[in-house]
C-alpha cells in the first residue's frame, strides 16, 4: 500500500525526528535568494542578504548534513548558489529546459538549471524537459504555482532514474508538490514536508487529484 506523508511545518526540525538513512532518495530544491538580485559572482552566495520565502537564512552546511543522514541519495536542486556549503564529492544532473525549440537561445529565462547530486562517479546526466514561461512539459498554461515550481515530468524521470517501485522519496522542501505527484504516479512512497501553508494546501491538493496511471516501466 502506497504511503503520501504531507507535513507542514519547519523541514529542519521535522528531519530531525528521522532515522538516519530512513530515506531512500531525497529530491528537493531549498530556497536559495528568491527575489534578491545582487552583485556577487556566479556560485558565490551573498550571506547576510540571501534569504528564503520565509524571511529566515538557511544554514546550508547544516541542511546538506542532515539530508545526508537520513537520505541515501540526496539531489539538491540550485546547489550552485551555495557550492561552498558542498561536500567535495558530488556529481551534477542538468535539466535543459529549451532543447525542443529553436528559439531557446533568445529567451529571457534560464536555460537550464543545475542539480547535485552526493555520488562521485557516473553520474552527471542531462535531463531535456521542455519548460518555457506560461508553457512547460506537463501541458500547463498559465501563472505557476510557486515560483520555482519544477515540471512534474521532469521530477518523474529524476525519481524512476534513482530509486524503485517501493522506495521511500522525500522533498524536504516540497513547494507545489511536483515531486509528491511524481512519486505517486510511480509508486514511491512520499514524504513531504512544507513551511508555507498556502504552498502546502495547494500541493496536497495537485497530489490529492493526481491522476494514478498504469505504474511507467520505461523513463519517459
Amino acid at each position: 500500500m502506497q504511503k503520501i506523508d504531507l507535513r507542514l511545518g519547519d523541514s529542519l526540525e521535522i528531519m530531525k525526528t528521522m532515522l538516519d538513512k530512513s530515506v531512500d532518495l531525497i529530491l528537493t530544491d531549498p530556497p536559495y535568494g528568491i527575489g534578491y538580485y545582487g552583485m556577487g559572482r556566479p556560485g558565490e552566495v551573498v550571506y547576510d542578504k540571501m534569504k528564503n520565502e520565509v524571511g529566515m537564512k538557511l544554514d546550508y552546511e547544516f541542511l546538506i548534513q542532515e539530508l545526508e543522514r537520513i537520505g541515501n541519495t540526496v539531489i539538491i536542486f540550485g546547489a550552485q548558489n551555495f557550492m561552498k556549503s558542498l561536500p567535495r564529492n558530488g556529481r551534477w544532473l542538468c535539466w535543459d529546459k529549451f532543447s525542443q525549440r529553436k528559439e531557446s537561445s533568445h529567451v529571457l529565462t534560464s536555460t537550464f538549471e543545475l542539480a547535485w547530486i552526493n555520488k562521485d562517479s557516473g553520474y552527471n546526466r542531462i535531463y531535456r524537459v521542455l519548460h518555457c514561461g506560461y508553457f512547460n512539459a506537463d501541458r500547463n498554461f498559465g501563472p505557476r504555482i510557486h515560483p520555482t515550481q519544477k515540471p512534474t515530468k521532469l521530477m518523474r524521470m529524476i525519481v524512476q532514474d534513482f530509486s524503485e517501485i517501493g522506495d521511500v522519496v522525500s522533498d524536504p522542501f516540497m513547494g507545489s508538490g511536483s515531486t509528491g505527484i511524481a512519486c505517486k504516479q510511480t509508486g514511491r512512497d512520499f514524504i513531504g514536508i512544507e513551511i508555507e501553508k498556502q504552498y502546502f494546501d495547494e500541493a496536497k491538493k495537485r497530489i490529492d487529484n493526481a491522476i494514478l496511471p498504469i505504474l511507467f516501466t520505461s523513463k519517459l
